[in-house]
């Protein structure tokens, strides 16, 4: 099948040389992955532990925005979640700060809308009932991803104890529900332990493979020429 190009000029005459030679175009091609290897970004993990900490006691009737992830009650259930000491008002004490769900309502963790990624995945969470204030007698966390169920973990409360429910189970989504029952439906969260796939060093979202593409089509006629050259050199 012929090779169509529809630039001009040298590039265009490059480009024609360089496919009429089975051997250039290897070793070109292999150039090209070559370059692309060392300056396309992979994925690599990165963490993000949510703690609750330095607030007495701070009401939020809207969604807030922590490490990056949004946190509130989904809409249609909005009523109040606090930030509070453990220390405080006969909560199950970790020594720490806490998010504290003392209604009958959910609790959602995303993405923040502003931020440079959509999915993620839960390691680890402490969960417990939000003893004195409305507890529930179980928890049960739901990963979601485009909307449909990725899978659930529930527990079952022990007094003030926590629980630490593993979360790898759920596999990569871009919503969590926490939702208690039983009893005033009420629970505490602590040290959400999330991970995000995101660019070397910290950066952004990782490049669209068309971006790459690109790239890589604008280094063949630099790799035609190496590969040219290459080929006529004596042995």
């Amino acid at each position: 099948m012929p090779i169509v190009f529809s630039s001009h000029g040298t590039n265009q005459n490059i480009m024609q040389r360089f496919f009429s030679h089975p051997a250039a175009t290897t070793s070109a091609a292999l150039a090209v992955f070559g370059l692309l290897a060392l300056i396309a970004p992979q994925a690599q993990a990165q963490n993000a532990l949510l703690t609750f900490e330095g607030q007495a006691n701070t009401i939020y009737t809207s969604p807030i925005v922590r490490s990056s992830y949004q946190i509130g009650n989904p809409a249609g259930q909005e009523q109040h979640f606090h930030e509070i000491d453990s220390t405080r008002f006969g909560l199950p004490n970790n020594g720490t700060g806490i998010l504290l769900n003392d209604r009958n309502t959910q609790i959602f963790l995303m993405a923040d809308p502003g931020a440079a990624f959509i999915l993620f995945s839960l390691t680890s969470v402490d969960v417990a009932a939000s003893t004195g204030s409305r507890p529930a007698d179980s928890l049960t966390l739901t990963g979601f991803l485009n909307g449909a169920p990725t899978g659930s973990v529930s527990v079952t409360f022990n007094g003030a104890n926590y629980a630490t429910l593993d979360g790898t189970a759920l596999g990569t989504v871009d919503r969590l529900i926490f939702d208690g029952f039983g009893g005033g439906g009420g629970f505490v969260l602590d040290n959400v332990n999330l991970t995000t796939p995101q660019a070397p060093g910290g950066g952004g979202a990782i490049p669209e493979p068309g971006t790459v593409a690109l790239l890589g089509t604008s280094l063949l006629p630099l790799a035609a020429a190496v590969a040219r050259r290459r080929h006529r050199a004596p042995a």
